[in-house]
């Protein structure tokens, strides 16, 4: 007997493309590989690293949500960033620049 499951439901599903980045846990959809910044901007946003290993910088994603802004000094300065989570899981993917007002 095979037993049927509902299937989870994003806010956005992206297009087909020949590659998308996902949540690691639930595997929302979160950009496609044409949104990354880091494979096609200068030297420094290749090597672009995070505080825990390789980083990703993307033009945009979907299935973010964003946490409160705050001012965090990262290797290039003091920045204000704001954390992101998977909108589905509420797993903590990054953070994002935020404007200073």
């Amino acid at each position: 007997m095979v037993k049927l499951t509902k299937s989870k439901t994003f806010q956005a599903y992206l297009p087909n493309c020949h590659r998308k980045y996902s949540c690691v846990h639930c595997r929302a959809h979160l950009a496609n590989h044409d949104e990354l910044i880091s494979k096609v901007a200068s030297a420094i946003l290749q090597s672009f690293q995070g505080s825990q290993g390789r980083a990703y910088l993307f033009n945009s994603v979907v299935n973010v949500g964003c946490g409160p802004a705050e001012e965090r000094v990262l290797l290039t300065g003091l920045h204000a960033v704001a954390d992101i989570y998977c909108e589905n899981c509420k797993t903590t993917l990054g953070w994002k620049y935020v404007c200073r007002e």
